[in-house]
């Protein structure tokens, strides 16, 4: 475009000079390359003022500041914790034990009890007196269905839980499930399956014809863990049997698949409602069979006269 207007000034001031040519007096000879230049200039200028024209135009008049957030987050009430290199939960708790009345107490109708746990806090967040036991669902036995905490439980404390109950007027076997609500929403049990705290009973009018084993619970360990040694592989079942009164319990082993042996058992003396343990030991020698399912229960003969499957242990023994 520059070049363009050059040559449009040139050629002016070339018709000027053939315009004076033709005129009858004689006119001094104007200098046509300063013209040229004065023209080329001029030219410029307004090509400059042009484009100073179009920048003023497109440049903005308005500075813009920086965004600050305004909004603050506070911590996660179930953030983790690094300790030792493990993540430890915020809230997570270890039953320890039954103070008063084991699960399947035999109570007479309306009997008033107070039922206690004992847990420990071993997460990493302290429980405060924001934080309450709550009957989740089952039977209360109880019109008070939420009760605060009364001190402030920190990690590696242990607390009593307690709640004042009322066996019912009818017979039977109740049981409430309880847990401890956050003020965040949420609750947690014990045990790293979250299990909840639970209060069971055995209504009677009769307590000595009420004597049974209210549940059983298994674990199992493996000698050696991956070896597989030539006197045989040794897989121990423990069963911790709970009763709810005094009385006198039977019991014998069972292993599936069955191998037509005599099956291992013997009795236990329980003076009140609790638990006891035993235990039995699979021996396993390199003959067997491997990765095939195996099953161990316990059979209460007296005074259940059934077996207790639930939760029973199932392995698979292999030999590498």
């Amino acid at each position: 475009m520059k070049k363009q207007f050059t040559n449009i000034a040139i050629w002016g001031v070339m018709l000027v000079l053939l315009l004076s040519a033709c005129g009858g007096e004689t006119a001094p000879t104007p200098d046509a390359d300063a013209i040229a230049t004065s023209a080329v200039q001029t030219v410029e200028a307004r090509y400059t003022d042009q484009a100073a024209t179009q920048q003023a135009a497109v440049t903005p008049t308005q500075t813009l500041e920086p965004l600050t957030p305004t909004a603050t987050f506070a911590p996660s009430p179930t953030a983790v914790v690094s300790q030792g290199g493990a993540q430890i939960a915020c809230y997570f708790a270890q039953f320890v034990t039954d103070i008063s009345v084991p699960d399947g107490t035999i109570m007479l109708p309306g009997t008033v009890f107070t039922k206690t746990w004992q847990i420990k806090n071993v997460g990493s967040c302290p429980w405060d007196t924001s934080h309450k036991l709550y009957l989740q669902s089952g039977d209360g036995l109880t019109t008070t269905t939420s009760i605060p905490l009364t001190k402030t439980v920190y990690p590696g404390d242990v607390v009593n839980l307690s709640v004042n109950m009322t066996a019912p007027e009818t017979e039977g076997v109740y049981t409430g499930y309880w847990r401890i609500a956050t003020p965040y929403g949420g609750s947690f049990g014990v045990g790293a399956t979250d299990t909840s705290l639970i209060a069971k009973i055995t209504v009677a009018k009769k307590p000595e014809d009420a004597f049974a084993v209210t549940d059983v619970f298994y674990t199992i360990t493996r000698d050696p863990q991956t070896a597989c040694p030539v006197n045989g592989t040794k897989y121990t079942v423990t069963a911790t049997v709970v009763t709810n009164g005094p009385g006198e319990v039977r019991y014998v082993w069972y292993q599936h698949p069955y191998d037509g042996g005599i099956r291992e058992g013997g009795k236990l003396a329980f003076t009140q409602a609790g638990r006891q343990t035993i235990s039995w030991t699979w021996n396993l020698k390199s003959d067997a069979v491997q990765g095939m399912e195996r099953k161990v229960s316990l059979f209460i003969s007296a005074p259940n006269n059934a077996e207790f499957q639930a939760g029973m242990p199932i392995f698979y023994w292999t030999c590498p």
